[in-house]
């Protein structure tokens, strides 16, 4: 009798632990399906939408692979653009512009974008420009404009070579006075990295591996974005 009493107690406990080993077990994430891009055009295979699933960033992706020239820009100043109380009303995205600024620096474009679809051979040029030589280093004056991967073989840049068309331009315009043509684009992306629209606890970031983030590293979410044209020119 204590044999088949001990037998239905272990019957028992291990009916118990079946579903809680069960539990244990993760469950398969869904994958999320992209919806197929209907903006825009493709290049390299990579859709105007990008690999972004959200639809704000969709729509934002679009905007930052135009094709189109900017063929009628108007003049913006590097001051214009930065101004806080510029942030809303005064720009959007279906202007076409032309601002001549001092070019501080240029960095590499962000590492697998959702714009470029995520693709490490599909990389923006990003260019820092102020109003004057003065502010070259200061990070909370920086006006970003970026030229995209679909623009670089238009411009005559050698894009094949990511790294070497990167300290070709270099070598051509920082330092310099710059004028570009393109399209006004607020990228919601960087507002809390930026000095008008970002808290004003956050520090600047200093680059130096020690960075918590957010950093501020621009003036503005706005740009120039992308570039369609551009020229070394005089001093203003």
């Amino acid at each position: 009798m204590k044999t088949v009493s001990c037998i239905l107690l272990l019957l028992l406990v291990g009916c118990c632990l079946i579903p809680a080993t069960y539990a244990k077990k993760k469950k398969a994430k869904p994958k999320v399906k992209i919806a197929p891009c209907s903006q825009g055009t493709a290049f390299r295979d990579c859709p105007a939408c990008g690999s972004a699933v959200r639809q704000s960033f969709r729509d934002l992706n679009v905007l930052k692979n135009r094709d189109d020239a900017a063929t009628s820009p108007k003049e913006v100043t590097v001051v214009d653009i930065r101004k806080a109380a510029n942030n809303t009303g005064h720009f959007d995205p279906s202007q076409q512009v032309w601002v001549t600024g001092f070019v501080a620096s240029l960095d590499k474009g962000g590492f697998e974008e959702t714009c470029n679809c995520a693709r490490d051979d599909l990389r923006d040029i990003h260019i820092n420009i102020v109003a004057t030589p003065s502010e070259r280093n200061n990070k909370t004056r920086f006006v970003v404009v970026e030229i995209t991967p679909r623009w670089q073989g238009k411009l005559d840049l050698n894009d094949k070579h990511y790294d070497a068309m990167l300290a070709k331009v270099k070598s051509e315009i920082v330092g310099k006075w710059v004028k570009f043509e393109g399209w006004m684009l607020y990228d919601s992306a960087h507002i809390t990295e930026s000095k008008s629209t970002a808290k004003s606890t956050t520090p600047v970031c200093k680059d130096d591996g020690k960075d918590k983030k957010p950093c501020v590293w621009r003036a503005t979410p706005w740009e120039v974005h992308p570039v369609t044209k551009y020229a070394v020119v005089s001093a203003p």
